[in-house]
């Protein structure tokens, strides 16, 4: 008899038990099935619009006096990157215990990235911010609102002695280079952005574009009929290829300008010119040893800006195969420029974004359930045709004048903590042979 008890308590245990999680199973499942989620496609998601003040006064960050200032400065802008972006190369890569480079900085903050006229910018008027140290409007490349020309951080600092370069896996001619060499009141006037650059003091462009440097008759995309490559002969060496980027000889003086591709580089309608074309990290250490040997032949530092261009296209096409190799391409190039600032402590290092692209989004397979090791990546500002977040984005510093790279910044405030990092106290002619 007294089996039978405890058999039936058993019994009547378990059936308690099996009772609960099915009770549980079925309640989750009405709850998920009868959620507040619209029934709308992606495009018509929006639940809340609210208009926004744009403010025309910008708060600017309190800097601190940099004693020890930086000889050099290499800024690493991911286009389209912010934290997700971030988060999900780390998940990719190695899984949520794994480091990228940019985790080993010791100093990070973030940008807010609107432009003059917009809540969520372009890359034109965010790399103003940041080239020139003012805002203003979408398309706008170094102009204010007015169409006044703003110095930028290249032309201020050649009169100090300073030497630039300027690298990107897009066109040279697109928009964030463009905004340290040029000055137009629209990104898309490729003619005059390419006539403007060859022009400019920067001593070294790398990039993708040869068909905007060529007229439209003899296959490029020039619409004023110029062959700039015919004249950029007397100025500067072109470069076509990743050999000649190797084998060139870093003691030349002049001015260089290397076209790996007809557009952007890693087209994939191009992809028998991909072995010709370099990586982000090849252009930056070519850089790199340029610079070396201005610095060496008499000039005061060096400034490099080299752009992952297409982290934002990846998320413009919604396409995360695309965002790992774009981003596994430029953190290998913040790796070696870490390295080296580590050795050249007279270097500055910084690392950050112009603004996010594609909303992306990181979420459990299933909602609710927070079990197993399987995410859900999801870009979330439209299907294939993804567009920029106004979301602010990482930076990241190491080395001389680093400590004002913390906190919030505008994007305007990067621009003012470079020049506070670097000595400008005296004027110097230029040690560029031109």
């Amino acid at each position: 008899m007294r089996n039978k008890i405890i058999i039936g308590l058993v019994a009547l245990l378990i059936g308690i038990f099996v009772g609960f999680k099915l009770t549980e199973a079925l309640g989750q499942q009405y709850i998920m099935n009868n959620l507040p989620i619209p029934k709308a496609t992606l495009a018509d998601k929006d639940a809340f619009i609210e208009p926004i003040k744009l403010e025309n006064k910008v708060p600017t960050k309190e800097l601190s006096y940099v004693n020890k200032k930086a000889k050099n400065i290499v800024l690493l802008i991911a286009d389209g990157m912010s934290w997700s972006q971030l988060s999900a190369y780390r998940l990719l890569k190695g899984g949520p215990n794994a480091r990228i480079s940019m985790d080993k900085f010791p100093v990070s903050g973030i940008v807010l990235t609107h432009s003059e006229d917009a809540l969520v910018t372009d890359s034109a008027s965010s790399a103003t911010a940041y080239s020139t140290g003012f805002k203003t409007k979408n398309r706008y490349l170094a102009l204010d609102s007015e169409k006044n020309t703003l110095e930028t951080l290249t032309e201020r600092i050649s009169q100090f002695g300073y030497v630039s370069s300027l690298i990107a896996t897009s066109e040279v001619t697109h928009a964030t280079p463009a905004a340290f060499a040029s000055h137009v009141d629209l990104r898309w006037k490729t003619d005059e952005i390419s006539s403007q650059m060859i022009n400019s003091n920067v001593t070294t462009i790398l990039g993708g574009g040869r068909h905007f440097f060529i007229p439209k008759e003899i296959g490029g995309k020039r619409e004023d009929g110029k062959n700039l490559l015919d004249e950029l002969k007397s100025s500067h060496v072109l470069l076509t290829n990743k050999k000649e980027l190797v084998e060139f000889d870093n003691n030349f003086l002049g001015k260089v300008i290397g076209l790996f591709a007809d557009e952007h580089l890693r087209n994939i309608e191009e992809p028998d010119n991909h072995e010709a074309e370099p990586t982000l990290s090849e252009m930056v250490s070519f850089a790199l040893k340029r610079s070396e040997s201005f610095v060496s032949n008499g000039c005061k530092g060096f400034f490099i800006m080299a752009e992952g261009s297409q982290v934002d296209w990846a998320g413009h096409v919604n396409n995360l195969d695309y965002l790992k190799s774009e981003m596994e391409d430029f953190d290998s190039a913040v790796e070696m420029v870490l390295e080296y600032a580590k050795i050249n402590q007279d270097t500055l290092v910084i690392v950050t974004s112009d603004h996010e692209t594609g909303g992306l989004l990181i979420e459990p397979v299933t909602p609710s359930e927070y079990t197993g090791n399987e995410l859900k990546f999801s870009f979330n500002t439209g299907i294939g045709r993804g567009s920029h977040t106004g979301v602010p984005v990482p930076i990241y510093a190491y080395g001389p004048g680093s400590k004002n790279f913390t906190g919030t910044l505008d994007n305007t405030d990067v621009y003012r903590a470079m020049i506070e990092a670097l000595d400008l106290s005296n004027k110097e002619n230029s040690c560029v042979i031109n």
